[in-house]
């Protein structure tokens, strides 16, 4: 009787209660954790073992695999542009089919900005180059949701 006590409390602690709890989580050898009110972004260094499991769950040892998705609501401009002299030594035109009010971004391949205009009611405008250093440019045309870009190489 005794016995059957002891199993039934058992049962009833085992089946009651969780006993086990398991939530994501990472042992790795660095890394760290940071979140705002939009993100959360977790890292770590040292992981080597790369494997997902499938079987009504899933382990994942390794990075973590969290769901990435990026949305890009852009479409081409729906006018035609023309850009040149390509390449340029000093001056590149910028060259529409009609009046509009575009936003000009000149990037260089890092990405950082480097010049930044904007046609206002124009249908044509003259960016000066003449002071950047050598090399390869990307010209972004940026009209309400609407986005070009030309690659532009700066010569001397």
């Amino acid at each position: 009787m005794k016995d059957i006590l002891v199993f039934s409390l058992f049962f009833l602690a085992t089946t009651l209660l969780n006993a086990q709890h398991l939530s994501p989580q990472v042992i790795g050898s660095a890394g760290g954790s940071y979140a705002n009110s939009s993100i959360t972004m977790d890292m770590t260094v040292g992981e080597v073992v790369i494997e997902t499991f499938n079987n009504n769950t899933i382990l994942t040892q390794g990075f973590h695999q969290g769901n990435l998705k990026v949305e890009t609501v852009v479409t081409d401009i729906k006018e035609t542009v023309k850009v040149y002299p390509n390449p340029t030594t000093a001056y590149l035109t910028i060259e529409l089919e009609k009046s509009s009010n575009i936003e000009l971004i000149l990037l260089d391949v890092n990405g950082k900005i480097v010049l930044q205009d904007k046609m206002i009611n124009q249908q044509e405008k003259q960016l000066n180059l003449g002071k950047l250093a050598e090399g390869n440019y990307f010209l972004q045309l940026i009209k309400d949701n609407e986005k070009a870009v030309y690659q532009i190489n700066k010569s001397k």
